[in-house]
């Protein structure tokens, strides 16, 4: 006799069905967290740079300027000697020539600088005037050991606490700042000079010296 008992329906997915709901609960929360974790993060990033450019504006140095008057600089030689760098009516205007060691721009520029000197020469020896010194400084921190000389044209220095004077708002490598016997800046020529600011300068070289 055939048995006509209705069958049990098979097991349905329930408990995985179940399970998926709660992993999927589980993803919501943990994503959730992290939703926060990056906000908050993002604020204290924003709240940090937002205080480097605070603290950046607060203690930034305004560069250098044509017509500003500078103070007197402490120069010290290949020997170690301290030779002051003075400004004052009847003395002479000064060049001086700016340059930091491993700076490619500088190697370029200041065969362009001897060449305007050599132009100049004549001239300079021969001024009316008190005529133009020529101050070539080297902007790294001072070494133990002999200065090597920026070029056999130009009288080298490293500058005592340089980092405290002017020097240190001239804002590049190389830097030309023609200064007027009072210590005012009568021009400056930054970065690496062409062929018009070499010109440029030799001309200013020129009338300062005929003063």
């Amino acid at each position: 006799m055939t048995d006509r008992t209705p069958k049990e329906p098979a097991a349905s997915g329930a408990p995985d069905s179940r399970a998926f709901f709660w992993f999927l609960c589980l993803s919501v929360v943990v994503l959730c967290v992290l939703v926060v974790l990056l906000v908050r993060q993002n604020r204290s990033l924003r709240a940090q740079l937002e205080e480097k450019k605070r603290v950046e504006a607060s203690t930034a140095t305004s560069s250098l300027a044509i017509g500003e008057v500078v103070e007197p600089l402490e120069l010290l030689g290949s020997d170690g000697r301290s030779e002051p760098l003075v400004f004052a009516p009847g003395r002479p205007a000064t060049l001086v020539l700016f340059v930091a060691r491993e700076c490619g721009y500088c190697e370029r520029t200041v065969p362009i600088w001897s060449r305007v000197l050599r132009d100049c020469r004549d001239t300079l020896s021969g001024a009316k005037g008190p005529g133009v010194r020529i101050a070539g400084i080297v902007a790294d921190a001072l070494e133990q050991g002999e200065l090597a000389p920026i070029d056999p044209e130009i009288p080298t220095y490293r500058v005592k606490e340089g980092s405290r004077t002017w020097l240190a708002r001239v804002n590049a490598t190389p830097s030309a700042v023609l200064i007027s016997p009072q210590g005012k800046v009568e021009n400056m020529w930054i970065g690496e000079m062409s062929p018009a600011q070499a010109e440029e300068m030799r001309g200013a070289i020129l009338t300062a010296a005929a003063r």
